[in-house]
């Protein structure tokens, strides 16, 4: 079942780079709390800046996060699954 779930009024970051980052954060801890397997935030402008911003909030916590280009005009991001601890190639001594 796919549901939206809308968690964060407007008024709560102004600016639309602070927002995203925020709504990436609260779908990283539904992840890690284990309310939501993935989720997939699409529809705000700075997509692929609050991405990279968080891809490494993201791995601390243990989450994958992918972005996905849907169309030349839109960008999604998908937050989880959950990553595997053996699948971390993080360690430079493991084989890739």
């Amino acid at each position: 079942m796919d549901r939206s779930l809308t968690w964060l009024a407007a008024a709560v970051a102004a600016d639309p780079l602070e927002r995203a980052l925020l709504e990436i954060d609260v779908a990283i801890a539904l992840v890690v709390m284990g309310a939501a397997i993935t989720v997939r935030l699409c529809g705000f402008p700075c997509a692929e800046r609050a991405a990279v911003m968080s891809v490494a909030r993201a791995r601390a916590a243990g989450v994958e996060l992918r972005v996905r280009r849907d169309s030349a005009d839109s960008t999604s991001l998908l937050i989880g699954p959950r990553l595997d601890p053996a699948d971390d190639r993080s360690d430079p001594g493991q084989p890739p």
